[in-house]
């Protein structure tokens, strides 16, 4: 039993092992499975608008072609100590890489210090920051777009004329730069005058805003009179949004003052900047002719991502990444517009592939976990079963040699009682004859004439005996400790408050038989009633009327009955 024990403790380590090497297994393969590291790449934007919305898109995108990168996003609602908060979160996050696009220049030099700290790769887009501890800048020349937008509001103007420029937040390093280089180029031509200035915040409503401030300035109300101010000639907006926004508010004002004769809305100039082929977005402005011309400012999110994998890679990359621009008109605005369709039709293609693609993936995914556990299953079974039919082997074997051992041992119990028996009935005898002895040299003749005529009346009177009621003492004495297969002469003599010399006689004188054959006898008596119960088996019977050795009983009974035992129950 020891070796079935110790098989099942060997069993159960080996299954802790093979449930280790299994989970080992799965972490190996699913590590295995793609061959690339994973990238977690945080975006940290300023604001929301349909600019950034495109951004975001694109670098969503982008993601299905660079297995094992994920974008997280974020944005601060033109709000700088939210932008700060938000780079901190990403940050924490163990991130490795952080695209910002910041609200303001210098504000946020602190926050992009602590990513560079934790050594984060750190690429600013669209703005700079002030701070030097960048690790990349990608984003278009604002400073050339504004130079661009001049020089075609000059060509149009006919080298002459009034401009009104709403910009955008002055801190902000794409208004500054655009202020800058339009203000520069216009200064080429002394006949073109900035007759107005104010600024926004990106969106159009802050576009009406600015625009109603320059009218109202230039185009005083006196007692309900508008006082004629200069005419206006062109409007450059610092992005599209804006300079839709100050055209509302130019054609408000003309349909609330039709006496301010010098502005002509129709016949203005509107110049804008981001060009997006969305819905609403500029390319469509210059088609429906709210604007006149718009400059591509790109979003390029498949370019951002390029950058950010080849930093993290440690390919070779340039620190600043300017990207090109152009001017949308009417003349090439629908062919954009088309396009940009044809583009949208194959990305959205392209997301229907990908999601298919997710479905097949993480169908594979499932059917991998289940061939895992299949495999795994097999394995344990397999050896579970090996070690099962080594555990039956060894249970088989041992038994067999328990049987083996048992059948020795009985057998020598057989021997042992068998002699224990003899030596019973020889003590009887030698005890009776020395006491016969004793008795011969310390009584008279006549006493021992008297006692063998009493023993010789005794055998000649079988029927007496059964009456007797010693006799049915010492039977009864016998039958209630029959089951103890240690009883001796000696115990009954002391239930019955005689010596043995004493009890051997008189059931010697009384049924010719010494006691240990009336016990034996007794014994295969019981046996065989106790043979008709069919639940017990005859090794059951030998040891409830109290032979120790099976194999003895059987001897026994064989001599008594003149065939061996057999029970209802036909067990041995």
């Amino acid at each position: 039993m020891s070796k079935i024990v110790h098989l099942i403790k060997i069993f159960i380590m080996r299954l802790s092992y093979v449930a280790v090497l299994l989970s080992g297994v799965g972490v190996l393969l699913s590590s295995c499975s793609d061959g690339k590291k994973r990238y977690l790449i945080g975006v940290s934007q300023c604001s929301e608008d349909s600019w950034r919305s495109k951004l975001n898109s694109e670098l969503e995108q982008s993601t299905y072609f660079n297995e094992g990168v994920s974008v997280v996003m974020r944005s601060a609602d033109d709000n700088i100590e939210q932008q700060r908060r938000q780079i901190q979160e990403l940050v924490d996050m163990n991130i490795d890489l952080l695209i910002v696009s910041p609200q303001q220049t210098g504000n946020l030099s602190d926050a992009i210090s602590i990513a560079a700290k934790k050594d984060i790769p750190v690429i600013l887009f669209d703005r700079k920051s002030g701070a030097d501890n960048y690790t990349a800048f990608m984003g278009a020349d604002n400073y050339m777009i504004g130079q661009m937008m001049a020089d075609y509001a000059a060509s149009q103007m006919a080298g002459h004329g009034n401009i009104v420029e709403i910009a955008g937040e002055h801190k902000s390093s794409p208004a500054m730069e655009r202020h800058k280089g339009f203000n520069d180029a216009i200064r080429k031509y002394p006949d073109i005058h900035i007759v107005g200035y104010a600024e926004g915040d990106w969106k159009q409503p802050s576009g009406e805003v600015a625009m109603q401030q320059i009218l109202d300035q230039l185009y005083p109300v006196r007692d309900g009179v508008v006082q004629e101010g200069p005419q206006i000639d062109c409007i450059f907006g610092g992005n599209d949004r804006m300079a839709v926004g100050a055209r509302k508010a130019l054609e408000k004002f003309v349909q609330v003052h039709p006496e301010a004769t010098s502005l002509h809305p129709s016949k203005m100039l509107y110049l804008g900047v981001d060009a997006l082929p969305t819905p609403g977005g500029g390319i469509e402005k210059v088609r429906d002719g709210e604007l006149t011309v718009s400059a591509i400012y790109p979003t390029h999110g498949d370019e951002l991502m390029e950058l950010a994998l080849n930093i993290l890679e440690g390919n070779s990359y340039e620190k600043e990444t300017m990207m090109e621009t152009n001017m949308v008109t009417q003349a090439n605005a629908r062919v954009l517009l088309m396009q940009y369709k044809e583009v949208e039709n194959q990305i959205h293609y392209i997301k229907r592939m990908h999601a298919r693609v997710d479905t097949i993936l993480g169908q594979l995914d499932t059917q991998r976990i289940v061939l895992f556990g299949i495999i795994g299953m097999t394995f344990i079974l397999s050896l579970f079963t090996i070690l099962t039919v080594r555990a039956y082997r060894v249970k088989r074997n041992l038994n067999r040699e328990l049987r083996k051992k048992n059948d020795e041992l009985n057998e020598e119990k057989a021997k042992v009682e068998h002699q224990r028996d003899e030596l019973e009935e020889q003590r009887d005898q030698l005890l009776d004859l020395t006491e016969t002895l004793k008795n011969r040299n310390g009584s008279s003749t006549e006493g021992e004439g008297a006692a063998e005529a009493s023993v010789k009346e005794s055998k000649d009177k079988p029927e007496v005996m059964e009456e007797n009621s010693f006799v049915s003492r010492f039977l009864q004495y016998v039958g209630d400790h029959l089951s103890e297969p240690d009883l001796s002469v000696e115990d009954i003599g002391e239930g019955l408050c005689l010596s043995r010399v004493q009890l051997y006689r008189k059931i010697k004188s009384m049924t010719g038989k010494t006691p240990v054959e009336i016990i034996r006898e007794e014994r295969l008596k019981r046996s065989k009633v106790l043979l008709e119960d069919a639940s017990l088996s005859i090794s059951e019977v030998a040891y409830k009327v109290g032979f120790s050795a099976p194999s003895y009983f059987t001897k026994c009974y064989k001599d008594y009955y003149g065939k061996a035992p057999s029970g209802k129950s036909g067990r041995c």
